[in-house]
């Protein structure tokens, strides 16, 4: 069961890693694949100086970012599961968890720019 839920606090996350990163950085990210691309390597990069309760705090703020991303290219809305864990939705039967794909990316090295390439596939899949 899912309940479409109010996403401003998400966009505003979304938003503030976007000014605080292209500040801190000198890049201007966007929704587009090519910050998706810059932030993968940005997390590669400093992985390894990241503690648990900094994974923990990225997770929650990339992942809106990320899911913020998924939303301008690919379409869906922002829904809260059952289990309270946030998802973009697309329709009845398709979703992206994009605080599972970013916490995949922390800890496991996983591709941010593959997971939205794949993306598409992905959605295709579970519709089938």
């Amino acid at each position: 069961m899912y309940q479409v839920a109010e996403s401003s606090e998400l966009l505003e996350d979304a938003e503030l890693v976007i000014e605080v990163l292209s500040e801190k950085e000198d890049v201007q990210l966007d929704y587009s694949a090519d910050s998706i691309s810059w932030l993968d390597a940005y997390i590669d990069e400093h992985r390894a100086k990241l503690d648990a309760g900094d994974k923990s705090v990225l997770r929650e703020k990339l992942g809106a970012f990320l899911g913020e991303s998924i939303r301008h290219n690919f379409g869906g809305r922002w829904v809260k599961a059952g289990d309270g864990s946030w998802m973009i939705r697309f329709d009845e039967e398709r979703q992206a968890s994009p605080f599972d794909i970013i916490g995949e990316h922390l800890e496991h090295h996983a591709s941010l720019s593959q997971a939205i390439e794949h993306l598409p596939d992905l959605m295709v899949q579970r519709h089938n």
